[in-house]
């Protein structure tokens, strides 16, 4: 069962979308300028809340004292936002007697806008550009609003407040500088990572194989994204053979042809590599498992999911039960030799439209193996070859600053991140990953790669997911210390250990915090001197000046052991590049 609420899972090793000047709506928080920040009261539901802007966008961070779904009422949701776009008291409705001049204001839970200054009264979240992440329940999210669709454009303040119905935060609205500065460029290179084993997609089909115009998009967004395999959904209208024959059309393999098996209902694997069982009993998940992939010499779990839409209890009830199926299969496979038995190392990739809206419990659930339904599913375990969580990867768009993957503009819902990449990151670590939108790509990155601006939108509202996964087998390693460079926080160095005591992610071998000349690693298993003090003994001689000149009178021996050594060819280099 779930013990804690999760603030989310996710790998650090250098797998974050950062944009200077620009916040990344990821669901990730840690690249808020920390800029402008308000703290809640005792006692308020808002702990605190950030704001950023240029001159496209206005980003808000809010962060509460309870869980809540921002976008649905499954959790109490009281929340609104009231949005003064001018900063004008005067102008717009003093909403609730609060004193601010409400242009726009938006209604969460109920999932409406009311523009009271130059709209048409009661309004979408497309309608004024809104964005969230996450798109499920949490403690915490990011938002965005289009400056020009809500009200923003050629204001240069504005204010805001979130409200609950008994008392506004901030108290009198927090007034926003709106930043007139151009969006930095989000562009990212579409190339295939240098150590990737294999790249992947998820595709949510929308029932769309079979249409010309779609298909023609299909073609064209897979021929850019060049995947090896994909896990396709909604695809209920269509057979494997029939999509294996658009493959081999669309993508051909030389010398080889596409592999691809489907379900009992709307899911399908495609792979350039030998599909060795499937595994269609578990429900509204398909587990396959490939063989030949390079770098591992185990098989690959491959999953393509599409778990249960929408809110409601009921639709939420089912979604958990899915998610608990499908981590008892899994359990299964790797620890209790079930229909399939793995080994320990073997690597797996888990992904689709898995539909997380409301609560968060299926996608911790799908990440920690924490089952909701023990009596039902079996007992909780760690799904990682490392005894630990899975790890949720916060992939956003290749052209824009944002991770979702559905968009309907006629739908009362904004955008949202359906559609997800989880894998086993101790053996099958991401390199990167992007999201397909072409309506985000700039005329000349679409004349590039060859594409339309509609193409997403035309071959289905959901956008491909793409990743590049690494094997840890086949990994560059730089100074042959068996730590990948990826995952090596000193790479031109022998770590074996990664020793790092003060923490600042650069290891022991290649630091040397305190400037002296010593390697913190020296310093500390050499020496036993203090890797934070120049002068350890504080007699007002420098550390590495005091070992040099107190060695045993044997030319070279650095460390005073009696020795010369590679020990003492260590302390020589720390010393390079000082003045005597």
């Amino acid at each position: 069962m779930k013990v804690i609420a999760p603030f989310f899972l996710v790998a650090s090793l250098c797998f974050h979308f950062q944009l200077n000047g620009q916040v990344v709506l990821d669901g990730q928080f840690e690249e808020w300028p920390g800029e402008t920040t308000w703290t809640g009261p005792v006692g308020s539901p808002y702990a605190e809340c950030e704001v950023s802007s240029n001159a496209d966008w206005l980003f808000i961070r809010i962060a509460l004292n309870d869980e809540i779904a921002l976008d649905e009422t499954i959790l109490p949701n009281p929340h609104l936002l009231l949005l003064d776009a001018d900063d004008n008291a005067s102008t717009g409705t003093n909403y609730a007697g609060l004193g601010l001049g409400v242009d726009v204001l938006i209604n969460w839970a109920q999932r409406t806008v009311i523009r009271y200054t130059g709209g048409s009264g009661s309004e979408t979240f497309n309608d004024i550009g809104l964005r969230v992440a996450p798109t499920y329940s949490a403690h915490e999210f990011e938002l965005a609003l289009r400056r020009v669709d809500a009200n923003l454009g050629s204001s240069s303040a504005a204010r805001i407040m979130w409200y609950d119905g008994s008392a506004g935060f901030p108290a009198g609205g927090a007034e926003v500088m709106l930043s007139d500065a151009a969006p930095p460029n989000a562009e990212m290179s579409l190339e295939r990572a240098a150590d990737a084993a294999i790249r992947v997609a998820f595709w949510n089909l929308n029932g769309r194989l079979g249409q010309p115009n779609a298909e023609t998009a299909m073609q064209r967004l897979l021929a850019v994204a060049d995947p090896d395999i994909i896990g396709f959904s909604e695809v209920s209208n269509a057979s494997a053979s029939s999509v294996a024959s658009k493959l081999n059309t669309w993508i051909p393999l030389e010398g080889e042809t596409w592999h691809v098996v489907k379900d009992d209902y709307d899911l399908m694997v495609a792979s350039r590599f030998p599909i060795a069982s499937t595994h269609a009993d578990v429900f509204r998940s398909f587990p396959v498992t490939i063989t030949g992939v390079p770098g591992w010499e185990d098989p690959l779990l491959f999953t393509s999911s599409h778990l249960k839409c929408c809110g409601g209890a009921s639709n939420e009830a089912q979604r958990q039960s899915e998610a608990d199926e499908f981590m008892a299969f899994m359990r299964e496979a790797y620890l209790d030799g079930g229909a399939l038995s793995l080994p320990p190392l073997a690597p797996a990739i888990f992904g689709g439209d898995l539909n997380m809206v409301g609560l968060d419990d299926p996608i911790y659930t799908l990440v920690t193996g924490d089952i909701d339904d023990e009596a039902e599913y079996g007992p909780d375990f760690q799904p990682d070859a490392d005894g630990t969580a899975l790890t949720e990867w916060p992939i956003v768009q290749s052209d824009a600053p944002f991770d979702y993957t559905w968009e309907n503009v006629n739908s009362e819902f904004g955008p949202g991140k359906l559609d997800y990449v989880i894998t086993r990151d101790d053996v099958a670590p991401l390199l990167k990953g992007f999201t397909l939108n072409t309506a985000a790509m700039s005329v000349s990155r679409l004349f590039q790669f060859g594409l339309n601006a509609t193409d997403s939108g035309d071959a289905s509202d959901h956008f491909m997911v793409v990743a590049d996964v690494a094997a840890t087998g086949n990994l560059t390693d730089t100074d042959a210390d068996e730590v990948p460079d990826l995952f090596d926080n000193c790479v031109a160095l022998a770590n074996p250990n990664q020793a790092d005591f003060n923490g600042d992610g650069v290891g022991d071998a290649c630091s040397d915090t305190d400037g002296d000349g010593l390697s913190d690693a020296v310093e500390i298993t050499l020496f036993g001197t203090d890797p934070a003090s120049s002068d350890s003994d504080g007699d007002g001689i420098d550390d590495a000046t005091e070992l040099q000149n107190c060695n045993t009178g044997c030319v070279g021996d650095y460390n005073a052991d009696g020795l010369i050594s590679i020990s003492d060819l260590l302390v020589l280099l720390g010393q390079f590049g000082n003045l005597c």
